[in-house]
């Protein structure tokens, strides 16, 4: 008989979540990955000693990155420990790996790392960088080319020679060759076949003659390289070219310049050298570019001296074949003599009466010597641009009085922007 004023509830108890609950352990998987990611590879292998639960958490994870962070707590190691300590990893590691990078301060050509791109080539790679550091160059092994999934290819001082037959890396969209040996008909190959391109980097002191891209998905090109010849074909996606082809010979032709200029219609951002201005020269400077760049937003020029004619030809082409610009900055080419005076006008000799700058709001002039002609450029610069807003000036004066000389026929100069703030940085003359 039950009591009055008595009750019974049946039905299973709801389990309240302790306070000190373990919140970490219960997130999905893809989240627990995300957060072991973020993590040096060490302090992520280190988690499997927290519980039975995190044990192999870990050896699942999609990427695994050997560089500076996971190398910080080893600079001690010898590198044979180093080596072994990597091999482990690898050996527990279980399921794809999309991403692998191998990037270690002191790290040598070895046979070990054969073994680790045989095995990650097996695993679904997309995203792979290796980068040698000491040492003899390293020689890419055959498996390399089997990765038909890259996405992502970075490498440091390396020989690449694709082996017969080999068709290229069809989905790949970045390709950095920093220090890399290829001959010239093998990288041109290598870049043509590689349809969905869109960012292309190359670092290279080796020499080479001729270089051919070809992309159509191409989207930025940076190239600090030797290289003589260099002409882009169906690049009509171009947006960022950056070009300094470093150790080129004074008055060495660098064909097919004009071609580039042609070959990028909707560019935003150039970056050129002298030797690549001097090949535009070579090839005859003419009035405007044969396609206006209505999208160039933003100019670099390397080295520029602006007692050299046809360097200012081309300079002030590119300004009036451009139509919307917004910063220029140009780099003059440091010379002995300064504050030059030479009877010239510089709107008559580059016929710069129909240059407009209408959206142009910043200028950069880098060691600026203070000679006639480059007070002459800065002037036209500044009654063009209607929109202007500062204009950094690092000047290389001999001494104070010339710095002050140059200072007041700079204050002279008319400015079209009533807004327009100029900076007058001195940069001491070695």
């Amino acid at each position: 008989m039950r009591k009055k004023g008595s009750s019974r509830i049946t039905g299973s108890k709801k389990k309240m979540p302790d306070s000190t609950s373990d919140i970490i352990s219960h997130l999905p998987g893809n989240v627990l990955d995300k957060i072991l990611m973020c993590l040096p590879i060490q302090d992520a292998v280190r988690t499997s000693l927290l519980s039975r639960e995190w044990r192999y958490v870990w050896v699942k994870l999609p990427q695994l990155v050997f560089d500076e962070m996971f190398y910080r707590d080893l600079k001690e190691t010898m590198h044979a420990k180093l080596l072994m300590i990597i091999y482990k990893v690898m050996f527990l590691h279980r399921g794809p790996i999309i991403k692998f990078a191998l990037s270690l301060d002191g790290l040598e050509s070895c046979s070990e790392i054969d073994q680790w791109i045989l095995y990650v080539s097996n695993n679904d790679i997309q995203d792979f960088t290796l980068r040698i550091w000491n040492g003899e160059l390293y020689k890419l092994p055959s498996s390399l080319y089997t990765c038909s999934l890259l996405k992502h290819l970075s490498l440091r001082s390396c020989m690449l020679k694709p082996p017969p037959g080999f068709e290229g890396f069809t989905r790949l969209l970045s390709l950095n060759l920093d220090e890399v040996v290829i001959a010239d008909d093998v990288l041109s190959s290598l870049i043509s076949s590689c349809p969905l391109l869109e960012q292309l980097t190359l670092n290279n002191s080796t020499s080479l003659n001729s270089v051919e891209v070809i992309g159509p998905n191409l989207k930025s090109v940076c190239c600090f390289s030797h290289i003589r010849s260099i002409c882009f074909t169906n690049t009509s996606h171009l947006a960022n070219v950056s070009l300094y082809l470093k150790g080129a010979k004074d008055g060495e032709e660098i064909s097919s310049s004009v071609v580039l200029l042609d070959s990028i219609p909707v560019i935003e951002f150039l970056e050129l050298d002298f030797r690549y201005v001097k090949g535009i020269a070579a090839c005859g400077v003419p009035t405007r570019l044969p396609t206006t760049l209505n999208n160039l937003k933003k100019i670099v020029l390397y080295d520029i001296c602006f007692d050299e004619r046809d360097e200012v030809s081309v300079l002030i082409c590119l300004i009036r074949s451009s139509p919307n610009l917004e910063k220029i900055t140009i780099h003059a080419f440091p010379i002995a003599t300064f504050a030059i005076s030479v009877d010239l006008d510089f709107s008559e000799m580059h016929g710069c009466s129909d240059v407009s700058l209408n959206l142009l709001r910043k200028v950069d002039m880098k060691n600026v010597s203070g000679t006639k002609l480059e007070l002459e450029f800065i002037k036209l610069l500044l009654a063009k641009s209607l929109m202007l807003e500062t204009m950094l000036i690092e000047l290389k004066a001999q001494n104070v009085a010339d710095e002050l000389r140059i200072l007041e026929e700079l204050t002279r100069f008319r400015r079209a922007s009533p807004q327009a703030e100029m900076i007058l940085v001195h940069q001491a003359v070695n």
